[in-house]
């Protein structure tokens, strides 16, 4: 039977993935959530808590582009954040 070590792996993933945006700000960033707006591409320009803050270029939903949209870390299904040697690639909507 395995022990607890009394970690809380949800607080540790939480944490880790607070720091990897808070590191990440400036650079861009694809997220795709489970819940509307469902996917959108922009520039990382602010953690607060858990709370990621992105000004949004493109966007499956037309007048979020330009707009600066905030959502939970935990809300994010999947996201990939632009370095030098990986960029986002050019997506056509």
């Amino acid at each position: 039977m395995l022990q607890s070590s009394g970690l809380n792996i949800s607080l540790l993933r939480q944490e880790a993935l607070v720091e990897e945006f808070n590191q990440a700000v400036g650079n861009r960033i694809l997220v795709l959530t489970e819940s509307y707006p469902f996917f959108f591409v922009g520039e990382i320009v602010e953690v607060r808590a858990d709370t990621v803050y992105i000004l949004v270029d493109l966007s499956n939903i037309p007048e979020f582009d330009n707009v600066n949209l905030r959502t939970q870390i935990n809300n994010i299904q999947v996201y990939f954040i632009e370095t030098p040697d990986n960029p986002i690639p050019e997506i056509r909507l």
